[in-house]
This record gives C-alpha cells, structure tokens and sequence, in this order.
C-alpha cells in the first residue's frame, strides 16, 4: 500500500524477500521454548505459572513470524493493512507484559524477606521446595537457601504490616503496567487508518502516536523502577545474588524492546514496501529490529520458561497471589472454615 502522504512507519516493516529466513528461524526459537514449559508444568517440583506471559508472548510469536514468513512469499500480504496493523498490536505489547510479570517475581522476593521461622523450620532446614505456598505463612525453606531462618545468628521475627506493604505497591505496580498496556493498543489498533487519509494519518501520528510514546514511556520508566527496586532487594534477608542477577537479566530484555520503539516511532514512510530510510524495511533497520525487539523478547522468555522459577525464588505454583495471609492452621479461624466446609460436605453427601 502506497500514498500521496506520509504515516507512521509500522514498528519492524512489513515481511519482505529478505525476512523469510529470520521469520522462520524465529518461529522455531520461540516454539522451542514451548516444550519446556509443558516440561515445567508437569513436573511438581518445578511447577509454575508465574511466567505465563512469557508463554503467551512464545504461541504470539509463533503465529506472527509464520504470517511475516508467508506475508514474504506473497506480495498481496505486503500491503495487507488489517495484517500490518495486527502485527503491530500483538509486537508492542507483548514485552510490557513479561516486564509486568517480572513484578511478580519482585513480589515473591520482598514477600519472603518478611516472614519469619516455623516450628518446622528449626526441626529440618531440608524440607522440601514447594509445600508452601509463597502467599503462606510459613514459608518452608529451599535446599539451595537452608540457612535462611537465620540473619546474623539471630532467627528473623514474622513481619506481617511490611508484608502487606509490599503486597500493596507491587500491585500499584502491575497497575501501572496495565496503563503502559492500554496506552499500547490505543496506539497501534488505529494503525489500519492512518494509512488511509491525511487527516486520519495525522491524527494516528500526533494523538495516537503521542499513545504509542506514552506506552513506551511508561513501560521503560516501570522497567527502571523495578530495577532499582531489585537492586535495592540486595540487602534484604533471604536474597541471594541468583535472585538479583536473573530479574535484571529480564528487565534489561524488556528495557532494549523499550528504548528500541522509542528510538523508531518517530519515523514516517509513504508506502509499507518501502525501503527509504525510516521505513523500517532496510537492511540495518531489519537487523537492529530482529536483534534488539525480537531476540530481546525471546531472551526475556527464555529467562523465564528455562530456569526453575519455583525452586529458585522458593515460592508456590501461582506466586505470592493472596492479598492477605491466610489464618494460621491452629487458629480459631482456621478451625471454623474447615467445619464449615466438611459440614456443607456432609450435607452434600445426604
């Protein structure tokens, strides 16, 4: 599709000749990903679903490099706006949400430096990964961290109003994340339209593109803030470099995807085949797109889905979900919903 007047260039350019061979090669990377997860979740050990964006974001990509592989046998394709503006929907928002899960394991971090020793832990520091939940209290220790119950020769006191805390700016966080995400699909579902008429292409360029900004934007001051929170998180009891290392691994992913979008959507063409400068089709925009948008995103996938997340955060299968600690099993609340429920379980059997 070619115009009399410039719009936005689409993020990537359009699957040309020369993108068949990345296209394929990156739908098998982001399908080989895929085993490994199915791996993860059938074994208990292992079993997590903390990084369920990165799995979505792998079965997105898979899709999307298989249409861009066939966008680049077929020329029809090339100029197809309803795919050119799909594409950029599902590109710019999938690295904002494995930035938003990294919040999780942030959580799982902060949560766990709270809470104090159990009977259980004093009696057997080798107690298995996984029998509590990181939402529970108490949390059972892991047999890479045995000596966690222990700060100094003194054993860590429960600390529940800074837990909760903790559980309320993390979901301030993941809140900011779903603005970054909105501001996103404003930006890019337009994209069809201002291919289509000046007055529409500027509009996409000024308020849709100023969208495009603030998702970005806001993505990557977010994915600086949890990085500094993590960097902070050094200190704290409970964490170890392992920690640390594998969460700034991810972020800086996710902030190459950022600064990467930053750095192009300033950028006009006249036409989606293109190949000036700014379009997004040359050869060098190509490459820095595959190596600084695509591998990046992977990279941060792989980050997620290969390591054993539940074991090396020693946390529960869906993270540290709960808002608030459940009752203690030997309190009087506790005691209470378990009559009820074997009660109303009774009644059912009559």
């Amino acid at each position: 599709m070619s115009s009399t007047f410039a719009f936005p260039s689409p993020v990537g350019g359009v699957g040309l000749a020369g993108d068949f061979v990345p296209s394929v090669l990156f739908a098998i990377l982001y399908a080989s990903l895929l085993p490994i997860f199915c791996f993860r979740l059938v074994n208990k050990q292992s079993r997590a679903i903390l990084g369920i964006s990165a799995v979505l974001t792998c079965v997105e990509r898979v899709v999307i490099f298989s249409l861009r592989a066939k966008q680049s046998q077929t020329p029809g394709l090339q100029t197809s706006g309803t795919l050119v503006t799909y594409m950029q929907v599902t590109i710019a928002l999938a690295y904002i949400a494995v930035a938003q899960d990294t919040v999780s394991l942030l959580r799982c971090v902060y949560v766990n430096s709270t809470k104090g020793p159990t009977p259980s832990d004093l009696d057997n520091f080798d107690s298995p990964v996984g029998t509590t939940s990181s939402s529970q209290i108490p949390l059972s220790p892991s047999r890479g961290n045995k000596t966690f119950p222990e700060n100094d020769g003194e054993l860590l006191s429960d600390q529940p109003r800074r837990r909760a805390f903790y559980r309320r700016w993390t979901d301030a966080l993941r809140l900011a994340f779903l603005v970054a995400t909105a501001s996103g699909i404003v930006g890019n579902v337009h994209y069809k339209g201002g291919m289509n008429s000046v007055s529409t292409a500027n509009e996409v360029m000024v308020t849709r593109m100023g969208s495009r900004y603030v998702s970005s934007g806001i993505s990557l001051i977010l994915i600086v803030l949890v990085a500094v929170l993590v960097v902070r998180a050094r200190r704290l009891p409970r964490v170890r470099p392992i920690h640390v290392i594998l969460i700034l691994a991810m972020l800086a992913c996710n902030a190459s995807s950022a600064i990467f979008r930053l750095s192009f959507m300033g950028n006009r063409t006249t036409s989606l085949t293109s190949t000036a400068s700014g379009s997004g089709n040359t050869v060098s925009e190509k490459v820095t797109f595959y190596i600084f948008h695509m591998f990046s995103d992977w990279l941060a996938c792989f980050l997620f889905l290969v390591p054993n997340i539940k074991e090396t955060f020693n946390t529960g299968m869906w993270g540290d979900w709960r808002s608030t600690d459940p009752p203690p099993e030997n309190s009087a609340l506790s005691k209470k919903k378990k009559g009820l429920y074997f009660g109303r379980a009774n009644l059912v059997v009559v």
